[in-house]
């Protein structure tokens, strides 16, 4: 019901702003270099290539000082990018959050989490910041509460920041019956739901409780304990019972293995990528045994064996361009070019790989391959690319309002590339850093626009060559452990042919998922 009337209020004002002023008056139009109508009587405008948003009548919601503003959203609210950091404003012009914090994430129950120096917190409706950003973990709020990670201890906080139960605790595990289990300086206890402890965390091991009593283990002696964590005057419990479950990890010439003290006895097999683990449970210790093979063989073959690169699979990254000087910041000439980064994506399937070895332990090698790759640019302006008189890359304002406008690109990819391993059991579980060089040859690409609303066509798929180079050359570094590795790629050469479109410089980064073919 909350954010129906949210929506009602925003299209009431945007209805008696349209209703004064349908078309913006051309003494303010003049004003500014630019101008595109977001909404009925809303502006985007541009000065000095800085952008902000103004009614129809001149009247300022969001100054021009900011390098991105984006569409209003459902709540009536506008996020803006200033420097690197994001910020929000209400359709009113009320600041509702600085634009000093690296993110920024839409409202939800009244409350908006923002993001700043690796902290997280909490923005309300009328721009106060009712959690402090000193956080390192929120979780999402429930009845009211959310528990949150500060300094690696976990505590609870309500909707206006106060530490209901303070973060001194290593966990806190599921209320039930409106107690919780903790974990405070490797004793367990238990809280109430407001955090007062009705058990103090005093105990190495508290059994589930049964009939209002449970069996604690304190100081190495079995006792029973009542709900509020007082001795009972009963016979200790009888049975062997050692500390809790605990794991140990054991490393000999020969072998390594984990062992975990537990009471049950089960055996199972499990084969992993590179060696065995076998799990033998015996009484109360579980054997763990990693890689039983003989050591001095796997020496044997890791000394002579031949090298192999990491370049065949898949890989999902972002896309982006920049200017000469490396600035995603684009001068004002080119400004129409500006992307939506978050969903200008690529994606590459490298189906083929040749590697060279450089050396007789094989950890270092040559690794060059063939893959194919799609490149989505999309677009936060509402253009239409075009070409003028003279055959270069302009720009037309969309006519219609536009759902999705991208410029899709295909290449397929040799790169080349020296390759670093650090081995710890074998070739597959090494380490490994390259770096190099990549060249592409353009093999498709077109322009795809999505309209939003209801007049035909619907979608246009324009092919073209968009006076986009041909051939493409750069660098790639690549890192990762065995078959998850990030990668990132620069391109010397432009997006678009000399003197026939903007001066920008493709570059890439994702992750990439390993396939050994």
């Amino acid at each position: 019901m909350r954010k129906i009337l949210s929506i009602i209020s925003i299209a009431l004002f945007i209805s008696i702003g349209g209703m004064l002023a349908q078309t913006i008056d051309s003494t303010v139009a003049s004003i500014y270099e630019r101008h595109w109508e977001i909404e009925t009587g809303i502006y985007r405008v541009m000065r000095d290539g800085k952008v902000g948003i103004i009614q129809s009548n001149g009247q300022i919601i969001v100054p021009c000082e900011y390098n991105q503003v984006w569409n209003l959203d459902d709540n009536g609210y506008f996020r803006v990018l200033k420097s690197g950091k994001a910020g929000v404003f209400h359709i009113s012009g009320q600041i509702i959050i600085p634009a000093e914090y690296d993110q920024v994430w839409p409202f939800s129950n009244d409350l908006a989490k923002v993001l700043k120096h690796g902290k997280l917190g909490y923005f309300n409706k009328q721009g106060e910041q009712v959690v402090p950003c000193e956080y390192q973990q929120i979780w999402a709020y429930d009845d009211g509460r959310a528990r949150v990670l500060k300094n690696g201890k976990i505590g609870y906080i309500d909707v206006t920041g106060h530490e209901i139960i303070p973060c001194e605790y290593q966990q806190i595990w599921s209320y039930e019956n409106g107690k919780a289990r903790v974990l405070k300086d490797g004793k367990v206890g238990y809280i109430d739901y407001y955090g007062n402890e009705i058990i103090p965390p005093m105990y190495t091991h508290i059994w589930a409780f049964e009939n209002g009593k449970a069996k604690a283990l304190l100081e190495g002696q079995m006792v029973w304990i009542d709900e509020t964590g007082q001795p009972l005057d009963l016979p200790a419990p009888s049975g062997d019972y050692q500390e809790p479950p605990s794991t140990k990890v054991i490393t000999s010439d020969n072998e390594k293995e984990v062992v975990i003290e537990d009471e049950k006895g089960n055996k199972t097999h499990i084969k992993i990528l590179g060696g065995d683990i076998v799990i033998n449970e015996k009484g109360n210790d579980t054997y763990i045994e990693i890689g039983g093979r003989d050591r001095n063989r796997n020496k044997t073959r890791n000394n002579n064996r031949r090298f192999k690169g990491h370049y065949t699979g898949v890989e999902f990254g972002f896309n982006n361009y920049v200017t000469y000087d490396f600035s995603t910041s684009l001068p004002p000439d080119d400004n129409y070019m500006e992307l939506d980064a978050g969903r200008s994506n690529s994606y590459a399937i490298n189906a083929f790989q040749w590697s060279i070895g450089l050396d007789r332990r094989g950890n270092i090698g040559l690794v060059t391959g063939l893959g194919i790759e799609w490149n989505n640019y999309h677009f936060s302006n509402p253009i239409i690319l075009s070409k003028d008189d003279n055959g270069n890359i302009t720009y037309e304002d969309a006519t219609r309002p536009l759902d999705k406008n991208k410029l899709v690109t295909t290449h397929l990819n040799v790169p080349l590339l020296m390759e670093f391993q650090i081995p710890t059991n074998n070739y597959r579980n090494s380490f490994y850093l390259s770096a190099g060089g990549i060249g592409g040859w353009r093999i498709n690409s077109y322009n795809r626009i999505i309209y939003n609303d209801n007049e035909e066509p619907h979608k246009q798929k324009k092919k073209g060559s968009y006076n986009l180079q041909e051939f493409r050359y750069g660098v790639m570094a690549r890192m990762g452990y065995r078959a998850i590795n990030l990668y990132g790629t620069y391109y010397f050469s432009t997006l678009f042919e000399e003197n026939k479109g903007p001066e920008l410089y493709p570059v890439s980064v994702g992750l990439s998922i390993y396939f050994d073919l």
